[in-house]
């Protein structure tokens, strides 16, 4: 086990402070997995269970990410605790950033916002932080790429809502 002060030897605030919103952020992984997880739960409760599928695949997609994250936190030598602003105790991760969409089409709508917003903040994050960091957000952003288009394509094959 490493020491307090090892770890604040070797403590990377600059890269803290780009990786952290991606992580538990708003628009971060964390956001996008509670997101997901809850629409597969709800879909697979209301009988459309490949479309719940769907979205879990994603939200596991999006753990993976998330973890990944996590851990470059951990070798920036920061605890990866669930905030967007370390290390002050405030702006902690909050489900009140999950949209919690009832309908089918909503949801992918509100998922393609949550993609969107993601990949944008991937890709301004990959070009302020080392090389070996931006690898890993730059297979995160084409993860993100990834699951746009299939919620697009997702979202032209799921009924309309009346109005």
């Amino acid at each position: 086990m490493q020491s307090s002060c090892i770890m604040e030897q070797r403590q990377d605030a600059g890269s803290a402070k780009v990786l952290f919103p991606l992580y538990a952020g708003k628009c971060g992984m964390l956001t996008a997995v509670l997101q997901y997880v809850y629409q597969a739960v709800v879909l697979g409760g209301s009988g459309m269970t490949e479309e719940g599928k769907e979205l879990e695949a994603i939200a596991g997609e999006k753990l993976c990410d998330f973890e990944r994250i996590g851990t470059l936190l951990g070798s920036s030598g920061v605890d990866p605790v669930f905030t967007a602003c370390p290390p002050y105790p405030v702006s902690y991760h909050s489900a009140a950033s999950v949209d919690y969409a009832k309908s089918y089409p909503a949801m992918l709508a509100a998922d393609l916002r949550l993609e969107a917003a993601l990949s944008a903040r991937l890709e301004q994050a990959a070009a302020a932080v080392s090389a070996p960091h931006a690898r890993v957000l730059s297979a995160a952003l084409e993860s993100s790429r990834r699951h746009e288009q299939r919620l697009k394509r997702l979202s032209e094959s799921a009924p309309r809502e009346s109005h």
